[in-house]
């Protein structure tokens, strides 16, 4: 009702509301009825009552890949969804989605948390320059309009990074035997993985 309604409703400030009323202790109280409630939405979605004109197929896959970003309100939720289900159509779609597993399995194996920034006086092949470059155009709008709920824009301005992201697996080598190289890598990585899962995590997706 509160997705078909178009209702904004904070479920998760609720749950915690709720949960602080009760005589429980356990610390993943809160997390555990979110994710409760949470699931009951992948059933509205797979067995077809959550499509629409602009959600016509969704996969287990598409749905895992916006509840990783934990949204607070099912109407948030709907949003994600339906930006991810339009960007999956575009042409850069397959090119990204298979970047961020590739992301997502250097940054699982590497040792240690990424740098939190990167060193751009350590950038130094031209492929990691034009992806830091092109990042960092696109940072500013992406945030906006991921912060506006304009998801679709988003990942619409993130498309644009197809190019320098291929480019990138094509000519630099991430795991360099020099640490600081490897480590600014991971940290460029690292960053270029944030700015996708602002609107769902990409690597949860076949590809």
């Amino acid at each position: 009702m509160l997705i078909e309604r178009k209702v904004e409703l904070d479920l998760r400030a609720l749950i915690e509301r709720a949960v602080a009323l009760q005589p429980v202790t356990a610390a993943r109280t809160a997390d555990d009825v979110y994710d409760y409630i949470l699931e009951r939405l992948r059933a509205y979605y797979l067995e077809g009552a959550g499509r629409t004109a602009a959600i016509s197929a969704i996969s287990t896959e598409m749905f895992d890949a916006v509840l990783a970003t934990r949204p607070r309100s099912p109407l948030d939720f709907d949003a994600r969804l339906q930006a991810l289900a339009a960007f999956l159509t575009l042409p850069e779609a397959a090119s990204l989605t298979a970047a961020n597993k590739r992301i997502a399995n250097i940054l699982r194996k590497a040792d240690g948390t990424p740098r939190a920034l990167v060193d751009v006086a350590v950038l130094q092949v031209p492929a990691e320059v034009r992806l830091f470059d092109a990042m960092r155009a696109l940072a500013s709008a992406v945030s906006n309009t991921t912060a506006q709920r304009e998801y679709s824009a988003s990942l619409g301005l993130l498309a644009q990074l197809r190019g320098a992201v291929d480019t990138f697996f094509d000519e630099v080598m991430v795991m360099d035997p020099d640490e600081k190289l490897r480590a600014n890598r991971l940290a460029l990585l690292a960053e270029l993985r944030a700015l996708f899962a602002g609107v769902a995590d990409l690597s949860r997706l076949p590809g």
